[in-house]
């Protein structure tokens, strides 16, 4: 029988970024950059958490058990697939921080899989989540991640999914298009020099401002300024693992203050910037 450490080997050709498992081989942390690619997805015992940290665009995933999924795929959004969640997915070239867990075999999860049915289908985005798996990544870099901490880690997030599947659906606003989406982040990618206001945003997709923020939040649970300060710090990091300095990077990123900066960092992206520059010539966790 195929471990699920096999497997991830095999779907990304050897994670030239790194793959850190738990011995038993329940849970396993993935860094790789994917190419765009199409074929069969999910599997009988295994979620999958797949956090998108550079690159993204269409995404499409087709399940016999629903309508399935057609979304833009941004930074700083995760997709989840749960245990028998099986189809074929449509992806574009992305860089992804993920988790795997085979659910059978991780002692002590506090619901079923199942129970985690109201975020499949969907792209998320939630600090959190994001935190953790960071964190996790982190300790796996310096060579710090324990199993105990994996698996604690693991559990962390099964439980923040749960949280998020219990949150109340209300009727929600009809979400911005996957065109309208990928204009607006080009506009804020573009406008490195300034931090743009609602009204601006709004006009970068031909909307009125409440409309487009109703849009946005329905697109991504984010309110216009928390998507701005998403996508920047997203950014930001990616600037940073090239060795550009904090305050340089900072500034760049519409902040005059290199202080408020690391804090919206570490609120986005679960850490210190400055931890980013020194990984980006750090030790690399090693497939295996």
């Amino acid at each position: 029988m195929t471990t699920l450490v096999e497997q991830l080997k095999r779907e990304a050709a050897n994670p030239r970024l790194g793959l850190s498992s738990s011995a038993d081989g329940s849970v396993a942390l993935l860094h790789h950059c994917f190419d765009a690619s199409t074929g069969p997805m999910g599997h009988a015992t295994q979620l999958r958490l797949a956090l998108a940290l550079n690159g993204g665009g269409p995404l499409q995933q087709q399940t016999s058990a629903s309508a399935g999924l057609k979304a833009l795929w941004s930074v700083g959004q995760f997709n989840l697939v749960l245990p028998g969640q099986t189809g074929t997915y449509v992806s574009p070239a992305v860089e992804v921080l993920g988790l795997a867990i085979d659910w059978p075999s991780l002692h002590g999860t506090p619901f079923e899989a199942e129970a985690l049915a109201p975020l499949a289908n969907a792209l998320h985005r939630d600090a959190t989540v994001s935190a953790l798996l960071h964190a996790l990544w982190s300790a796996a870099e310096t060579q710090l991640l324990s199993d105990a901490l994996l698996h604690a880690g693991a559990h962390a997030i099964i439980r923040r999914l749960g949280q998020l599947a219990r949150l109340p659906r209300h009727p929600a606003s009809r979400p911005l298009g996957t065109a309208q989406l990928q204009a607006l982040i080009d506009y804020i990618d573009a406008s490195t020099d300034s931090r743009p206001n609602v009204a601006l945003m709004a006009r970068a997709v031909g909307m009125e401002e409440t409309r487009f923020a109703r849009a946005l939040r329905a697109a991504t649970g984010l309110s216009p300024y928390a998507f701005l300060t998403h996508r920047r710090m997203h950014s930001a990091r990616i600037e940073l693992a090239r060795g550009r300095s904090v305050t340089t990077v900072a500034h760049a990123a519409g902040y005059a203050n290199a202080s408020k900066f690391a804090a919206a960092f570490r609120r986005v992206i679960g850490h210190a910037p400055s931890a980013t520059r020194l990984r980006a010539t750090g030790t690399r966790v090693q497939p295996g």
